[in-house]
């Protein structure tokens, strides 16, 4: 399989951690989706990353998608779990992260590109309140603490992670127990190997 995307993109990162936390191997191909548009677009039309190009040749696009695909490659190590209440915990967790990753890179983009102080604030907020919906299930034996990780404990150490490297001026409450969660993996393969730099 090769993953296209670069591991800055939190989506691609996320793909990444979960392959490399479930054994997958890929071959790496780092295309920035906004500088890279002609290139993007051959794996996706509407050129952006993450996509999957799979042995065949099919092509899965779109980070949740592909990490659907992928539970479906690991089924005793469940990156998405079965059973419905557990598998919409996961999902609703997932998408907690996912969300406090987009309006991250909203709020760096407007260093860049200035955007109305409603829009700022309404994005800082939606990061800080996702961080402290995953801190209150970040403690010991909470829904985050799947063992192996599964998508919700990925997608949130990503998140924070990329809150960090691209809004550190942000200031963040305490959220001890998502630190903790967070410290505990930041060493382990999927996210040492998949740890992007400006």
């Amino acid at each position: 399989m090769k993953l296209v995307g670069v591991y800055l993109s939190p989506y691609v990162r996320r793909v990444a951690a979960a392959m490399i936390s479930r054994g997958l191997p890929y071959e790496h191909e780092p295309v920035n989706g906004y500088r890279e548009f002609d290139v993007a677009s051959r794996y996706n039309p509407v050129a952006k990353v993450p996509s999957l190009v799979l042995d065949d040749g099919e092509i899965l696009i779109e980070s949740s998608a592909i990490l659907d695909y992928l539970n479906e490659l690991v089924p005793s190590a469940p990156l998405i779990p079965a059973g419905s209440r557990a598998r919409r915990a996961t999902l609703r967790l997932a998408a907690i992260g996912h969300g406090i990753c987009e309006q991250s890179v909203r709020l760096s983009g407007a260093r860049r590109v200035p955007a109305p102080e409603s829009d700022t604030k309404r994005w800082r907020a939606q990061v800080l309140g996702g961080l402290s919906a995953l801190d209150a299930v970040a403690g010991e034996g909470g829904p985050l603490r799947a063992a192996p990780l599964d998508a919700a404990g990925i997608t949130a150490i990503v998140a924070v992670e990329l809150v960090a490297l691209i809004n550190p001026d942000l200031e963040i409450p305490s959220n001890p127990r998502l630190a903790e969660f967070v410290a505990e993996h930041r060493e382990t393969p999927p996210f040492a190997q998949t740890r992007p730099t400006l």
